[in-house]
């Protein structure tokens, strides 16, 4: 009997059926144990699943779960140990099915990654690292590393997953589900009283001014998915609605930094609009008076006061000693990550400190992501993060005038609006430490994807045209 039960299993089909049996027994005993794990669990396999499949379906997945970060459930975990676990599951589905590939797969399948890219990634990380042998805390050096790791792997998994057309919009879909939803979340959770945003439209992401950030970074990327959906009107008219849900949340979460940010990128569509600038001018005027209207007629007087005080919350003094930081160590700074760790010991200095509450009792980032790449990890470290930011923009840049030059107006307003985003991103976090911000990330990654994108169709289009 144990010998026919052993050749049984020699069957391919029988060995899977009985690894799902047994995979769906220990999900069923993590549930009766801890429920909320037995859904992690599941939802990871079936991630997993999903990821080797088609790894565009997970990248898709992964970007609409970025916006979770923050859903607090009874087992006490949160989601952003949720969407780590996601993003880990990402790459290592992306890694096995890799892997996986025969050496003519994996050379059909491979897409070129912009040099610049490789070097700058490289080195943030490579300093990065290093940084930990001089660093206060050499664990937390090693802790930030693995972030940026976390964060920079974004870029040859979206390569490899946006290689066409209609990859390029689902990615597009959905980053804006994503805002979307993270700001319908906001709209019918509002933030309980006594807590610091009461009164603000928090989203899923549990911070105002993150949630300003990705607004105003995704109502371009609605503008330019709306364009790609010129034979779909439904579907166009979502999008274009979905564009104006961020904009209202945008202004909701009455983040100071979101409404520079959204001023910044309408004036860079004008400057960077190309065909499209005369309409860019006059969203750049209507915003501009609607937004002014709002908080001079409509917008309760606590709102009124919250967008024009000039109180910064205790963000001058944090910057006041970041500038300290960055003076003692303007080479190699005091390691990555270690800002909130080390201010401390640069609170003691000449000039007056009013919220050192916020660097002793409760310490806080640098709440401006210059500063913080800047104190951290010194000059060598700032110019391989800009210089990240500068290649990502530089490619949108150049997929936009590839576009242009074969006549696809639509993806050209894709990479313009790619464009746009990115400025969204990083005039936002002038007040703000999103240096791992898996939004901005996977923005800085699509970019080089879109040029790659416009590069092959260009290629395709000459085959076509011999």
């Amino acid at each position: 009997m144990i010998a026919l039960r052993i050749g049984g299993l020699r069957d391919p089909r029988t060995r899977w059926a009985v690894g799902i049996l047994l995979v769906c027994l220990g999900i069923g005993i993590a549930s009766g144990v801890k429920p909320v794990l037995g859904i992690e669990l599941a939802f990871a396999l079936s991630f997993a699943f999903a990821t080797v499949a088609n790894v565009t379906v997970g990248l898709v997945l992964f970007t609409v779960l970025s916006f979770v970060e923050v859903i607090n459930n009874t087992g006490g975990t949160s989601g952003a140990s949720f969407t780590k676990l996601a993003g880990l599951v990402l790459f290592g589905s992306w890694f096995a099915s890799r892997v996986s590939q025969s050496g003519e797969e994996r050379a059909s399948s491979r897409v070129p990654t912009p040099t610049a890219f490789m070097v700058l990634c490289t080195a943030l990380l490579a300093w990065s690292a290093l940084s930990a042998t001089w660093a206060d805390s050499s664990g937390i050096a090693m802790s930030s590393t693995g972030r940026y790791a976390l964060e920079i792997i974004l870029i040859p998994i979206v390569l490899i997953a946006i290689q066409r057309r209609d990859q390029l919009q689902w990615f597009l879909a959905a980053f804006v589900i994503g805002a979307v939803l993270s700001t319908i979340d906001g709209f019918l959770n509002p933030v309980s009283a006594g807590l610091g945003d009461y009164g603000r439209l928090t989203g899923t992401l549990g911070d105002a001014n993150e949630q300003a950030a990705v607004l105003v970074a995704a109502m371009p990327m609605a503008v330019g998915l709306a364009s790609t959906l010129r034979h779909r009107p439904p579907l166009r008219a979502l999008s274009w609605a979905a564009a104006l849900i961020c904009l209202v949340g945008a202004v909701d979460t009455l983040s100071r930094g979101g409404l520079v940010a959204l001023g910044a990128v309408l004036v860079a569509a004008v400057v960077f609009g190309g065909r499209w600038r005369a309409q860019a001018t006059a969203l750049l005027l209507a915003t501009m008076i609607g937004t002014v209207a709002y908080f001079a007629v409509f917008a309760p007087a606590s709102a009124q006061q919250r967008v024009t005080m000039s109180d910064t919350n205790g963000r001058t003094d944090i910057w006041t000693v970041a500038w300290r930081i960055v003076q003692a160590h303007p080479l190699n700074g005091v390691g990555s990550g270690n800002f909130q760790n080390s201010a401390i010991h640069y609170l003691q200095a000449p000039g007056s400190i009013s919220s050192a509450n916020l660097i002793v009792d409760v310490p806080h980032v640098a709440h401006n992501i210059y500063l913080e790449v800047l104190a951290d990890m010194g000059i060598p470290g700032l110019i391989a993060f800009l210089g990240i930011v500068v290649a990502a923009f530089g490619a949108a840049y150049r997929a936009a005038r590839e576009f242009e030059r074969q006549g696809d107006f639509e993806l050209e307003l894709v990479a313009r609006s790619l464009l746009l985003a990115l400025v969204a991103f990083m005039t936002a976090d002038f007040f703000l430490s999103g240096e791992y911000s898996k939004q901005l990330w996977l923005t800085i990654a699509i970019c080089p994807a879109a040029l790659n994108l416009s590069r092959s169709q260009a290629r395709s289009r000459l085959h076509a045209a011999a």
